[in-house]
């Protein structure tokens, strides 16, 4: 694995040397941060270059102001910059909500790296984004992730649970390597595609549980890579009130049965807040949910 790594990084400084810039680039340092500000097609972007701080919860700024202009933060790295890579002391990364992509090594090798949020504009996460992260133990996947590229999450010794969002389809090649994860959360009711095995250490398979969507069980059994884990399981989603498969009125009704006592409570399904009690906070967050306010 540590030469297929070594010539990835070889094969990016080829393109590196043989990709010339179509975007007018002017780099430039604000605070703790080194971005790159991009003019291209009468369009402003920024690409965040480096992180130069030494603070332990770090959020990136949504946008830099330079010559006038407002540079919205697009991009978290690129191919040939990783703003974090073998960063010893941020613990905590949030990222903007406007933010489209992770570059490649973006965040790797980050030792005490533990928490991340990925905005909830990210589209992709580049590959080995997360690589060797020892002590990442929680990622935040909102939305709009559609790709996560190869060993994106490879040897993160700590992370053992993962959802990956309803929007998720596409998984690269080792992208949980020899990461021991014990539950992971499929939201999408179809099986995401993968480039080819999630991990060379089989006890992946073995180990992992698998929550799928209710009805969708079937489709992984059947589906290339996902037909290696020995644990699949549906699950209702969060807010899945009377466990139909779908979040709609019929929930809102269950919940309003189960507080009036017409209905048996089940705690798991029904306490949103994880207070202990079903009460009318969990209907708010059932109603926020419904209307696309809350994220599941």
């Amino acid at each position: 694995m540590r030469i297929r790594f070594i010539a990835y990084r070889l094969l990016l400084c080829v393109s590196m040397m043989m990709t010339t810039l179509s975007s007018q680039a002017v780099r430039y340092q604000k605070g703790d941060f080194v971005y790159d500000c991009n003019f291209s097609w009468h369009q402003l972007s920024a690409t965040l270059m480096q992180y130069t701080g030494a603070e332990t919860n770090v959020t990136i700024p949504s946008s830099v102001e330079y010559d006038g202009n407002i540079y919205p933060i697009l991009y978290i790295g690129d191919e040939f910059s990783k703003p974090f890579i073998d960063n010893a002391t941020v613990e905590r990364v949030s990222l903007p909500d406007c933010a489209m992509s992770i570059g490649v090594e973006a965040f790797c090798n980050c030792q005490s790296l533990r928490e991340v949020d990925l905005g909830r504009g990210l589209q992709r996460i580049g590959a080995y984004a997360f690589f060797h992260c020892l002590n990442l133990e929680h990622v935040t996947i909102h939305n709009e992730l559609t790709d996560v590229e190869e060993y994106a999450f490879a040897e993160c010794d700590q992370l053992t649970q993962l959802t990956l969002a309803r929007s998720v389809s596409h998984l690269g090649d080792y992208v949980f390597d020899r990461t021991p994860l014990k539950t992971l959360t499929v939201l999408n009711a179809m099986p995401p595609e993968c480039s080819g095995i999630m991990s060379s250490d089989t006890t992946l398979y073995s180990s992992c549980s698998v929550n799928v969507h209710i009805g969708s069980l079937s489709s992984f059994l059947s589906a290339e890579e996902w037909n290696r884990f020995e644990h699949i399981q549906e699950r209702p989603e969060f807010g899945d009130i009377n466990i139909d498969g779908s979040i709609d009125i019929q929930d809102i009704n269950s919940l309003i049965n189960i507080m009036l006592g017409r209905t048996p409570a089940d705690l798991e399904y029904c306490d949103l807040d994880q207070n202990g009690m079903i009460d009318i906070t969990d209907l708010n967050i059932l109603l926020n949910i419904m209307l696309g306010k809350t994220e599941i």
